[in-house]
């Protein structure tokens, strides 16, 4: 038997979007028509010692994500459960520096700073489960 996190409700997540990153992301869903169907995605993709590593594109909704909307736009976005407890505040936004290579989406999570190190040892950080 598989153990779920408790996934938190819409009303405790704070997720900003950059009007970069929005006008990035409809420029994105009305040219490319290899997303058709897909949705945007926030995921933690790993962990260092300066906290979680962040994963930001297109893939295909499961059914325990979350959906949320991004106000003032017509754009959705989705997170599993696991990242929307870590993830409930930030910010995403689209960098373009090609000066230094840099491009793509990225996101800053405002608890960042509580997530470095071994924090996940304290029980009081780790999410609830059912």
């Amino acid at each position: 038997m598989k153990t779920k996190i408790n996934t938190p409700n819409r009303e405790d997540i704070h997720i900003k979007f950059t009007q970069t990153a929005m006008d990035q992301l409809q420029l994105i869903k009305d040219n490319d028509y290899t997303i058709e169907g897909l949705c945007f995605r926030l995921k933690i993709e790993g962990k260092g010692c300066h906290g979680f590593d962040y994963a930001l594109g297109f893939s295909e909704r499961h059914q325990d994500d979350l959906t949320l909307h991004i106000p003032h736009s017509n754009l959705d976005y989705v997170m599993d459960p696991f990242t929307a407890f870590y993830c409930q505040s930030g910010v995403v936004d689209y960098i373009q520096d090609f000066e230094n290579n840099a491009e793509g989406f990225h996101y800053e999570n405002d608890s960042q700073k509580s997530y470095r190190g071994k924090f996940f040892k304290d029980e009081s950080k780790a999410p609830e489960l059912k």
